[in-house]
């Protein structure tokens, strides 16, 4: 296969140490493979010019183009320009277009605009393309040589990196993949939830084995959900018609289990689902004190249906803002089917929303009981045809139990929209 090979390497010793989180490589490789292109191989590296020298090297021996991200600051531990020098046998020279950015940068921010340190940061390799950064000091880099391997270098700074990447970065990978004709690496995923990951492969078992063997799949299961994965290698057109073809054939068996066929996420679905019926939202928390609120309003536009929420972690919130009658926390608890379903009801009338939810649960990993364990989690869905309030049993981990009730929550909601589909 004539695939475009790309391999990430990640500099920075607190990338290295875990004390900064490496999503940077993550969303790198989901955005190479969408373009076609195969990601061979990450790696992080320390701040430290001779093992940096050492892994460019390397890696450029084994893909068509290295990603690298960090090490391009000011201060004495960012190493990356250094070891380019070193690798490419190169020279700084002034960039000009990139120093009145930086004069111009530093001026908006009341800062010295001609500060050495500042300045320093407009002095590149000469045999490198300035690949602009407005929202930083650092801008990114490409080298293409004539042998080897070319390079992208871009910052650690998450935004200012993948700007970079979308206004600059990968359409030269596109364009590199057209000049060499390449094969892609295409994939297809499906969203399903409420059949777990073992009884989904029982389904599709007998269709896996009709399909074409250059279809690959994948069980990607994560809180009450599971995302199939397809990827097939070829042509573009041919492998979209291959992955096309393969939904098809999938779909009758996985049935209403499957919500979308777009590789999206449940939070949107829910969000097209709101949007399609014109349903609006209104939410109530307690043991995930906000989660679900945030979860939805993390998706563009969803200000069109979310009217807002309440987070109601402590029993007088209940009663005082949240509608539920102290009697109903004396008998029952905060945890119980007759709370979610009184907050669910008055958050509702309150916000003027078509539907509400409800969650109140012990997350753990104290506060349990023989009768409600840690893990059980009561969610109530108010809407105009009534209420309908669902216990579950998750399990001892509070973080795990938490984005579960958010998405059980989010799969309530979107089996209500889903009956609006008739």
């Amino acid at each position: 296969m004539n695939l475009y090979r790309i391999t990430i390497l990640s500099i920075g010793n607190e990338v290295l140490s875990g004390d900064t989180l490496n999503t940077n490589a993550a969303w790198l490789a989901a955005r190479c493979v969408s373009l076609g292109a195969l990601v061979v191989e990450q790696r992080t590296v320390p701040d430290h010019v001779p093992t940096i020298v050492e892994a460019l090297a390397d890696l450029r021996e084994r893909c068509d183009m290295v990603i690298t991200t960090g090490g391009l600051g000011p201060t004495h531990d960012d190493c990356t320009i250094a070891a380019l020098i070193e690798l490419f046998g190169d020279h700084l020279v002034l960039d000009e277009p990139t120093l009145a950015h930086l004069e111009q940068y530093a001026i908006e921010r009341g800062r010295d605009p001609n500060s050495e340190r500042l300045r320093s940061q407009a002095l590149v390799p000469s045999t490198s393309q300035v690949l602009p950064n407005p929202l930083g000091t650092a801008p990114g880099l490409y080298f293409e040589p004539t042998t080897g391997a070319a390079v992208i270098v871009l910052p650690g700074v998450p935004r200012e990196m993948k700007l970079i990447m979308e206004q600059s970065g990968f359409e030269r990978i596109a364009a590199a993949m057209e000049r060499r004709e390449c094969d892609v690496v295409a994939e297809r995923v499906l969203l399903t939830a409420g059949v777990p990951e073992s009884e989904l492969a029982d389904r599709i078992e007998p269709i896996r084995r009709q399909l074409p063997s250059t279809v690959e799949l994948a069980f990607l299961p994560s809180a009450l959900s599971v995302r199939l994965r397809l990827r097939a290698v070829g042509k573009r057109a041919e492998v979209r018609r291959i992955l096309d073809d393969a939904v098809l054939l999938l779909a009758p068996a996985i049935g209403s289990a499957m919500l979308s066929d777009r590789d999206e996420r449940l939070v949107d679905v829910l969000h097209r689902k709101c949007i399609a019926h014109g349903k609006t939202l209104a939410v109530a928390e307690s043991c995930t004190g906000g989660m679900l609120g945030a979860e939805i309003t993390s998706v563009p536009g969803s200000s069109s249906y979310f009217l807002g929420g309440l987070i109601c972690y402590a029993d007088a919130v209940k009663i005082h803002f949240g509608g539920v009658r102290p009697e109903t926390l004396a008998q029952y608890g905060a945890v119980s089917q007759q709370t979610v379903e009184e907050l669910a009801r008055y958050v509702r009338a309150a916000y003027g929303s078509d539907i509400a939810v409800a969650i109140s649960g012990i997350a753990g990993p104290s506060g349990g009981s023989d009768e409600k364990p840690v893990g059980t989690i009561w969610i109530a869905l108010a809407d105009e045809r009534g209420v309908d309030a669902r216990r579950f049993a998750f399990g001892t981990d509070r973080e795990t139990n938490r984005v579960r009730a958010c998405a059980a929550a989010m799969l309530m909601i979107i089996e209500r929209l889903r009956a609006c589909d008739g």
